[in-house]
């Protein structure tokens, strides 16, 4: 339950933060915002892990560089989100990014990759991507 709770958090979060980043980069532009977005999250995570006294982050050196690009990688999914939300509007850049979402998901998942265990993706699966997809195409008309 706690999962779910959190997956919605992050979903409503996203499109709050989308929102937000869009009408931000009209003001001081698209990277300018990414980066804003990136220094106000890691300094709200600074403070998080201070607040719980979470010591694991001495173990910095372990992580994989390859997972540690990650910050990288968020600063191409901001800059993409707050150009599409210009372009295409909320709704239908959420619904895409979630598609895309799903799809790389279901890769990751059926090839094991970035040391995840190897799952079987069923029909009923990509019949539910294929819904999402359709589901799009109505929100565009």
């Amino acid at each position: 339950m706690k999962g779910i709770m959190f997956a919605l958090a992050g979903g409503f979060f996203l499109t709050f933060q989308s929102v937000a980043n869009a009408t931000i980069s009209k003001e001081i532009g698209t990277w300018q915002a990414a980066a804003m977005t990136q220094l106000t999250g890691f300094v709200v995570a600074i403070l998080i892990v201070a607040f719980i006294r979470d010591q694991s982050y001495r173990q910095l050196n372990q992580v994989s560089p390859l997972y540690a690009s990650g910050g990288a990688l968020a600063a191409i999914v901001l800059f993409s989100n707050m150009t599409a939300v210009h372009r295409m509007g909320v709704t239908l850049t959420i619904g895409i990014f979630l598609i895309a979402q799903l799809v790389m998901a279901i890769i990751i998942d059926t090839k094991g990759w970035f040391d995840m265990s190897k799952k079987k993706i069923n029909r009923m699966q990509i019949a539910g991507v294929m819904l999402m997809i359709a589901g799009v195409i109505i929100l565009k008309w």
